[in-house]
């Protein structure tokens, strides 16, 4: 026995194809944006980074006297001796600690205060600006822009992304502050300029067609006479 299949017959879909919309195309990305992008800095640092503070180096604590019994008559001047010892012990540690810690104080700040001359001197290099506003605006932007502190902060650690960095805020820096000349104050100092170069021209022309004037040297010669005697 044969089996017939019928074959159902589909309605043709006569739904319109929904009309597609392009999205506006993004602004295209700055330099120092595509630095950001490159090296993936997150602009989630809203404040400077501390250097990580560095453990002291430890003292080996020295081998413990022989503690003398307590019904022993010189138990209470080995009493005091400990505690004077303890005393100047601590003293000392104290100062040692403080020593280190302004040591430490002083090599940072002096690497920092190297770093922020080094980066001022490319951005001055790039940008043709004055070393103290290069400065100014160095900071400024550290304190304004998140990501570009997180760059200075890593500094250390990815110099590539610091240099890169430098280099875009540079670009940034010379836009920003390059005084740009108006093109009429051009014209107009052309202008002056040319004329001045007219009227001298018209002046010296004329002492020469005043003196060409005279007919022959002794016309000449009695001209001279004549300004010479003031008339």
């Amino acid at each position: 026995m044969t089996e017939q299949t019928q074959q159902s017959t589909k309605p043709a879909d006569t739904t319109a194809p929904a009309a597609t919309t392009t999205a506006p195309a993004a602004p295209a990305a700055t330099p120092l944006e595509k630095v950001y992008t490159d090296f993936k800095i997150e602009a989630d640092a809203a404040e400077f980074k501390p250097q990580p503070k560095q453990d002291s180096p430890q003292v080996q604590a020295p081998v413990a006297p022989k503690v003398p019994d307590p019904f022993d008559p010189n138990f209470g001047a080995y009493q005091q001796q400990l505690a004077t010892g303890l005393t100047a012990l601590n003293q000392n540690l104290a100062d040692t600690q403080a020593r280190l810690t302004n040591m430490q104080q002083q090599l940072t700040y002096e690497r920092t205060e190297a770093d922020i001359k080094q980066a001022v001197g490319t951005i001055v290099e790039k940008s043709g600006l004055k070393p103290s506003i290069a400065e100014v605006a160095l900071q400024a932007k550290a304190r304004d822009d998140p990501r570009f502190r997180a760059i200075w902060n890593n500094r250390a650690k990815n110099p590539v992304a610091l240099k890169a960095a430098l280099s875009a805020v540079a670009d940034e820096f010379q836009a920003e502050f390059t005084v740009k000349q108006d093109p009429q104050l051009v014209e107009n100092q052309r202008a002056v300029q040319a004329s001045r170069n007219a009227m001298a021209t018209t002046q010296k022309t004329s002492e020469q067609d005043k003196w060409a004037a005279y007919e022959s040297p002794a016309a000449r010669q009695a001209a001279v006479q004549r300004l010479i005697r003031g008339g």
